[in-house]
């Protein structure tokens, strides 16, 4: 079983249910990779342009391209220059649920806060794909909600790995030694 973040224990029932829902799904299967790739390529071309409109331009083509794939409805998607301050914090990217009157709406900020620097390629797609799996949770797996669970954060990573063409890499299971493995720290011989 996964490990539980704290929050956990707060939750109702039916909000209990869609976090382990959320948890027991770790990957999202893309149909058409090398459709993605050079649209992953346009995210980092524009970044290092610094126009706002350009990198705009590049994420709604990715995930519009994402979408199409998988099935889900369209999200309107802004790009931010400079992150909002928190206290404690910088917002990196947020993702607002479909309302009576509105859309889904992913933002994500290309800027940090403190020298209004470009955010480094890979930390900005990684923040994109985080607010993708936001609205897939709603749209494609019928959640509730979308909580960050180890499901979460495994689906960003996967998703995250496989349009960087990155190797898979395996998951961690701890070892269970047999109490008469003599490996085991106290075993007698």
């Amino acid at each position: 079983m996964a490990r539980r973040f704290a929050y956990y224990d707060r939750l109702s029932a039916k909000d209990k249910a869609t976090y382990r829902m959320s948890d027991a799904i770790a990957e999202v299967t893309l149909p058409d990779v090398p459709a993605l790739v050079p649209l992953v390529r346009g995210i980092d071309e524009a970044l290092a342009t610094g126009k706002r409109v350009r990198v705009a331009k590049a994420v709604k083509a990715l995930l519009d391209a994402l979408l199409e794939q998988l099935g889900a409805p369209p999200v309107k998607v802004h790009v931010r220059e400079v992150r909002p301050d928190l206290e404690d914090a910088e917002l990196h990217g947020l993702y607002t649920f479909a309302t009576e009157d509105a859309p889904p709406r992913l933002e994500v900020w290309m800027r940090t806060r403190a020298h209004e620097h470009i955010v480094k390629f890979r930390t900005f797609l990684r923040t994109v794909v985080h607010e993708l799996l936001h609205h897939l949770d709603v749209t494609i797996f019928a959640m509730d909600d979308s909580f960050h669970t180890e499901g979460f954060f495994r689906r960003e990573s996967s998703i995250v790995r496989t349009l960087l063409g990155e190797p898979k890499r395996p998951r961690r299971v701890p070892a269970q030694l047999s109490l008469f493995d003599p490996k085991r720290p106290g075993a007698k011989d």
